[in-house]
């Protein structure tokens, strides 16, 4: 996967590029991804991205965000706290008894 340096060398982004953040990579079933995704947006105001089975191995789940310049600090830290809380929840069982998890029949 290209890096911020070979980037510039292609000439595609500016002089000092805002670095990307990473993904958050737990470990899961596309319907605990489901659960875990809609309880994100529901129940802490935050959309983000999740990225499953086939598109990686089964039992990866990534998580991807895109932050604007109007997010602020306030809004990273509650993003951290978030995604600290559900996966805390899907350690623990939580989102694999979910109603909508077990909808995937998995």
């Amino acid at each position: 996967m290209p890096c911020a340096k070979d980037w510039l060398k292609m000439d595609l982004v500016q002089e000092n590029p805002i670095l990307q953040l990473p993904p958050v990579v737990l470990n899961g079933t596309v319907g605990e991804a489901a659960a875990l995704s809609m309880d994100l947006r529901e129940n802490f105001g935050i959309f983000c991205s999740v990225v499953i089975y086939p598109v990686i191995p089964k039992g990866m789940i990534i998580l991807r965000l895109i932050p604007t310049a109007v997010h602020t600090l306030e809004d990273v830290n509650l993003t951290v706290k978030a995604f600290a809380a559900v996966k805390d929840k899907l350690v623990s069982g939580v989102y694999k008894n979910s109603e909508l998890a077990l909808s995937f029949g998995e």
